[in-house]
């Protein structure tokens, strides 16, 4: 890793590994061995989400967590040709990111499952009836090589994960990778962790954040925060094209701070008074201008007795496809910001 990176040696580790939703298990063992020594418990519950809980020099008045997912997006084999060729099913995947892409299919056929390349094939561009439009996600198979079904066979099985190839690295001032949604996020409450804490704290890395931010209800459900903090990754969209009205939040600007989203409604008193916290830290931060899509804090907020909820968000482009995009220093923001309001948490308590 070069020099540029090497302060974002841990992310690149997170990124690289892979975690479908429902098979975040490689993700969760490398998180839990970064953290288990310093924390006071922890438990892996039965939909496999990540609990771990640190005490503070104080023991606030109310459960305070952070959380973030571990899964990414990706799609799973559903059936083999006769050709060889493996028809795919997307998890959280939109076809326009689909053709064309190199991907590692987890082969599980075999003695021991292993990682095997492949590539997305789409009908050449010449002999498509219709070249402007996208073709769907039932009409593409993943070509790994293989000339007839029996081989295929030999190396996967239905329901083998299928992930993008987007090794973490350096692009120009940003990182490319892939899954920087939400291991950006993992990567924040990590370094958390790895602080000194003003007051007992809950860390919840979560499952199934994809495929309907299923993991978090059942860590909420168990934790019953009062306070919580959603850190998470979201569509940027500050690229040529997009008109300064639909630009959701930009690169190199900071964390991103939601007002409100599909799922979730924000208490404007306490999203003002994290915020205020963040000003007089001198943390770096940006409104997301536009409202749209949801996250794990719309059943945070609305699971046992109610929570107070944040959603911090990580500009990225590209989300959800094989490299995305972000600005290194918009990870040390999201860190920044969390590390102020942990330190300054009795400044939230009286707020309901």
């Amino acid at each position: 890793m070069n020099e540029k990176l090497k302060n974002y040696e841990l992310l690149g580790k997170l990124c690289n590994l892979n975690g479908l939703s429902g098979e975040e298990d490689e993700v969760r063992d490398f998180i839990q061995s970064e953290i288990e020594s310093l924390c006071d418990e922890i438990i892996v519950d039965n939909l496999g989400n990540l609990l771990a809980h640190k005490k503070g020099r104080k023991t606030p008045p109310k459960t305070v967590m952070f959380q973030a997912h571990m899964d990414e997006t990706g799609y799973y084999v559903k059936s083999i040709d006769d050709d060889g060729g493996l028809r795919i099913d997307s998890i959280g995947v939109s076809p326009n990111v689909t053709p064309g892409k190199t991907v590692y299919v987890k082969a599980t056929a075999g003695d021991e499952p292993k990682l095997i390349k492949g590539v997305i094939g789409v009908c050449p561009i010449h002999l498509a009836s219709n070249s402007s439009e996208v073709p769907p996600i039932k009409s593409l198979c993943v070509d790994i090589g293989a000339k007839k079904k029996e081989e295929a066979e030999g190396k996967v099985c239905l329901g083998d994960s299928v992930y993008f190839n987007g090794e973490f690295g350096e692009f120009g001032d940003f990182i490319k990778a892939k899954a920087i949604d939400d291991r950006a996020g993992c990567f924040a409450m990590i370094r958390l962790i790895k602080t000194d804490l003003e007051y007992d704290t809950w860390f919840a890395f979560t499952v199934q954040e994809e495929t309907g931010c299923r993991g978090s209800r059942a860590a909420a459900h168990r934790i019953r925060p009062d306070i919580s903090f959603t850190l998470e990754g979201t569509t940027a969209a500050d690229i040529g094209g997009v008109e300064d009205d639909g630009k959701v939040c930009i690169l190199g600007n900071g964390v991103a701070v939601s007002f409100m989203d599909r799922s979730t409604v924000y208490n404007p008193r306490f999203i003002k008074a994290v915020t205020d916290i963040a000003n007089e830290a001198g943390v770096k931060w940006q409104i997301k201008t536009f409202v749209s899509g949801g996250n794990d804090a719309g059943n945070i907020q609305r699971s046992a007795d109610g929570t107070l909820v944040c959603t911090l968000s990580i500009p990225v482009r590209y989300l959800h496809s094989r490299i995305s995009v972000c600005a290194p220093q918009d990870t040390d923001s999201m860190f920044d910001f969390c590390k102020a309001v942990s330190a300054s948490m009795e400044k939230l308590f009286g707020i309901n």
